[in-house]
């Protein structure tokens, strides 16, 4: 039986994260042992439920340390070649960066990385671009296939000279209809959340991490205080390093009630099924998971004009768009909706 190692390192879960589930089940029921290395616990746990091994090996770290990333490559590589994978699949830019010259420099017969996202955006500083970019082109060397999840990357790739058309596939995210299937009746969660029956529900879903633009969320939020608007709720859930900062930021601005955090949420399609409208304030994306259930579930969509928003969007005809980093026109577009929702 064919082996195959996908690498994420200690990127927490996300959207990135079911898409690395599902490959591994693809890969299951069509003959392969997939197993995936990770060192988060809940992808660990959500991995574990639907019995794909996980490898916990310490090799990645989120943090820039030389020292210990160049002892993490030299454990990695070590242990690729003494369990000879037939592929590896790198996922997240520091798992593909390591992982790749690992598994090349293993001799590992197949070697791909995925493109959830760059380093790097559309609003990145020149130097920053450059950089991540001169990285990604270096780390092409060591793989035979990169994956990008939209047209868009696929394009900027090849722009910014990052591996080769030969190498360069875009496949794009995709989910399943039974993920945003309610588990529980609406009414019932209503009431466990304690949301009044005439309060709209506002809901952002993802990781809290600075690419998903919460901060201005929250700020937009602040913006609508002195309108005179229908009662409104924004539910956002979600786990990750910036929690406790944008808990802190809510609670400054005024809006700490308003403005609930619900933690990690499993069942998104019950978020769904009570949302009114879906907040979306991504900096940047591979393709965005949440963009593609809001759509899946039917929602009203407020979102922002970077690159894989426009192609899963058709250029806003499937959700309204606004600039990111911009609360004002977010707050505008949500002012609008709460007025006129039809």
């Amino acid at each position: 039986m064919k082996r195959i190692l996908h690498i994420v390192g200690d990127s927490k879960y996300g959207g990135g994260s079911y898409i690395i589930l599902r490959l591994a089940q693809m890969a299951k029921q069509q003959g392969w042992q997939p197993a995936v290395l990770t060192t988060d616990p809940v992808f660990q746990q959500v991995l574990s439920e639907h019995q794909i091994p996980t490898v916990p090996l310490e090799c990645i770290w989120r943090e820039i340390n030389p020292l210990r990333d160049w002892q993490g490559y030299r454990r990695l590589r070590a242990y690729l070649a003494q369990e000879r994978y037939d592929l590896v699949h790198t996922h997240t830019s520091k798992g593909g960066f390591i992982g790749r010259a690992a598994a090349w420099h293993a001799r590992i017969p197949a070697v791909v990385h995925t493109v959830h996202g760059f380093a790097f955006h559309e609003q990145s500083r020149p130097w920053a671009v450059k950089l991540y970019a001169g990285l990604e082109r270096l780390a092409a060397r060591w793989c035979h296939r990169i994956v990008t999840v939209s047209e868009y990357h696929r394009r900027w790739a090849l722009e910014l000279g990052i591996g080769t058309p030969q190498q360069l596939r875009a496949i794009p995210n995709g989910i399943e209809p039974q993920r945003v299937a309610p588990q529980i009746a609406p009414d019932a969660l209503r009431q466990q959340l304690h949301i009044a029956p005439d309060m709209r529900v506002i809901l952002s879903t993802g990781r809290l991490a600075t690419q998903k633009g919460l901060e201005y969320l929250i700020q937009a939020v602040r913006l609508l205080q002195s309108a005179d608007l229908p009662p409104f709720v924004v539910l956002i859930a979600g786990e990750g390093p910036l929690r406790e900062r944008l808990e802190r930021q809510a609670c400054e601005a005024g809006v700490g009630e308003q403005v609930r955090f619900l933690g990690f949420w499993r069942a998104v399609g019950d978020l769904l099924a009570i949302a009114d409208i879906v907040a979306l304030p991504s900096l940047r994306e591979g393709l965005s998971i949440a963009l593609l259930e809001a759509m899946a579930a039917g929602k009203p969509i407020i979102t922002t004009t970077i690159g894989s928003n426009l192609e899963a969007t058709d250029n806003g005809s499937a959700a309204k768009l606004v600039p990111p980093k911009d609360p004002v026109s977010l707050a505008n577009a949500l002012r609008e909706w709460l007025l006129h929702p039809e």
